[in-house]
């Protein structure tokens, strides 16, 4: 089947503020005189899990080779998390990975540059020619929210809905009292500040997922449409990554733009809460992001859409994201190494997830996901 077909723990050490601004609580077991937390848990007591799957059995000390691999920036905290604790058991594996956005890293596995790209989008019916080493695998790996980001003094709570988010980022609300601010935010104190709108200037999945958002949630106001790359109003700044966006915005005063938790969290950015299909005000966090993945139904290729995800719990802009790799692998060692590290990806990898800022993916989604790795040869 081609990348067409049917879409049908250890754990590390953070601090408690980090914890709390993903959504996530602390419990201490055992000896305090350890640095790291024993246990870390979402707040709905749904958002993780705290035992690895068993995975295949794979002797990942015997495992060797490079693997290169680039793409969305959304998934980098993550990769850089699991990448380290990886090499840690196979010890003659390298793994690289460059954040480059989600549509380089398309492209560097259609050009057979590296064994494996991260994306949150999907491949264009388009571009299934331009993959010349045959049938992709999609990997889920994980979620997470992407967060309507802000600057504006005296402004530490926000509440946005759909209609009014799509109105901002093209440039038709220009100053943060706008009377349809306001309505989603009756008890404020809103200032006159103009509006700032930053968002991606390279090919993004975070883009993709955003803006297919707005026009699922806001069909009568988003007129952009949806993709890697929109035409953004001139009015608006563009910025290099999710960590170049969250940079602008804390630069920024008035400013506003779409952000993955990670990033947003590590820029020390406040969040608005966006309402949902439920009509509820849900914060940007991970017990959120779980209540939003709950709901997706999973495709024969392991594709899914979280996004205006039903459920009163539910955060709407939750975004998957993915590793792609080709089924077919010209080098058996290159291939043992590659189903290893996305081995300790769905099983170990899940436990440190929440520790950066990601949902860990659903059991039946995991199980599925493992069991593809076995295709890979």
């Amino acid at each position: 089947m081609n990348p067409a077909r049917k879409r049908s723990r250890t754990m590390i050490a953070l601090p408690v503020a980090l914890l709390a601004a993903l959504g996530l609580v602390v419990t201490a077991c055992g000896d305090d005189t350890s640095s790291t937390s024993n246990t870390t848990a979402a707040e709905s007591g749904e958002a993780t899990t705290t035992t690895a799957a068993a995975g295949l059995d794979i002797d990942y000390a015997s495992l060797s080779g490079t693997l290169n691999g680039t793409g969305a920036s959304f998934q980098d905290a993550l990769q850089q998390t699991v990448k380290g604790e990886f090499e840690k058991e196979a010890t003659g594996v390298t793994v690289n990975y460059a954040k480059s956005g989600s549509s380089a890293g398309k492209a560097d596995l259609a050009g057979n540059i590296v064994q494996f790209a991260g994306t949150d989008s999907l491949i264009k019916e388009a571009d299934l020619a331009t993959f010349t080493g045959g049938e992709v695998l999609y990997f889920p790996i994980a979620a997470a929210p992407i967060t309507i980001s802000y600057n504006l003094e005296g402004v530490d709570e926000l509440n946005l809905s759909a209609d009014t988010i799509a109105a901002i980022f093209q440039a038709e609300i220009t100053t943060w009292d706008a009377p349809e601010i306001a309505a989603d935010n009756p008890d404020a104190e809103l200032p006159s500040t103009p509006i700032a709108v930053v968002h991606r200037s390279d090919g993004s999945g975070t883009t993709s997922n955003f803006t297919k958002y707005l026009k699922k949630a806001a069909p009568s106001v988003w007129k952009l449409d949806a993709g890697d790359t929109v035409n953004w109003p001139a009015s608006t700044q563009g910025a290099e990554k999710n960590s170049g966006v969250a940079a602008l915005i804390g630069s920024t005063d008035g400013a506003v733009g779409y952000v993955d938790l990670a990033d947003s969290v590590s820029a020390g950015l406040k969040r608005a809460s966006v309402k949902n299909q439920a009509g509820s005000f849900v914060e940007a966090k991970l017990p959120g992001a779980s209540a939003a993945l709950a709901g997706a139904e999973i495709a024969d290729d392991l594709t899914y859409d979280p996004l205006d995800a039903a459920g009163d719990d539910a955060y709407p802009i939750t975004s998957p994201t993915w590793v792609i790799v080709y089924k077919k692998q010209a080098d058996a060692g290159i291939a043992d190494a590659l189903k290893g590290y996305l081995n300790f990806m769905l099983t170990k990898g899940q436990e440190l997830a929440p520790t950066v800022g990601y949902a860990p993916l659903p059991a039946e989604l995991q199980a599925k996901a493992i069991e593809q790795l076995n295709e890979i040869g």
